[in-house]
């Protein structure tokens, strides 16, 4: 099953996916035409960036720029997991994530689900978005209407989203409270601030 979603994935397929707690389209972040598909599969409005998934958190130095030592830290500590890291994308990169290029920033995080895990390390950076339409809650169940390439490991458990960091220069700031508390972050980094409204 893995075998046949990394070969649909490097045909530059959309292919379902499992994470912790929902099901997600992906494809090749670095390719156009499938990045575009997955968001006319969601009927995304124009301008909506994917987030994007790895496999390892020593691939974060190639996507992004001016990392600084706290950001390292908080992937080490809660990685493989529920922490979405939003960061300064490296301006090298030859990618569109669906909002144009206009974005400086990108989500990523490195999921804790060992399938999945398994697809990334075989196939780079992934593209994804929840299996839905644009606006509806995730599924934890693997339906698939577009007879796309599935990993259906079964229905998955609910649970909290991610908890959601932004790095700002220098200061990271909380812009979404999950899995992981303000508290558990503060134990790694004190100075993260809460996001102004």
């Amino acid at each position: 099953m893995i075998d046949k979603v990394v070969a649909g994935i490097q045909r530059g397929e959309v292919v379902i996916l499992p994470l912790e707690h929902s099901y997600v389209y992906a494809c090749d972040a670095f390719g156009f035409a499938a990045v575009n598909r997955l968001h006319q599969l969601r009927n995304d409005p124009k301008g909506v960036a994917a987030q994007v998934l790895i496999g390892k958190a020593r691939t974060l130095s190639g996507l992004a720029q001016g990392l600084t030592a706290n950001v390292s830290k908080l992937a080490e500590e809660f990685w493989p997991g529920l922490l979405t890291l939003n960061l300064p994308q490296n301006q090298s990169l030859s990618w569109d994530l669906g909002d144009g290029g206009y974005l400086k920033n990108f989500a990523v995080r490195m999921p804790n689900q060992n399938e999945t895990l398994e697809v990334l390390n075989a196939t780079g950076p992934l593209a994804i978005a929840s299996a839905t339409l644009a606006g509806e809650a995730p599924v934890r169940t693997a339906a698939n209407p577009h007879h796309l390439e599935i990993l259906d490991i079964g229905e998955l458990e609910s649970g909290p989203l991610s908890t959601v960091i932004v790095q700002s220069g220098e200061k990271l700031l909380l812009s979404r409270v999950g899995a992981i508390t303000l508290e558990d972050l503060r134990k790694v980094d004190s100075a993260i601030e809460l996001a102004k409204e």
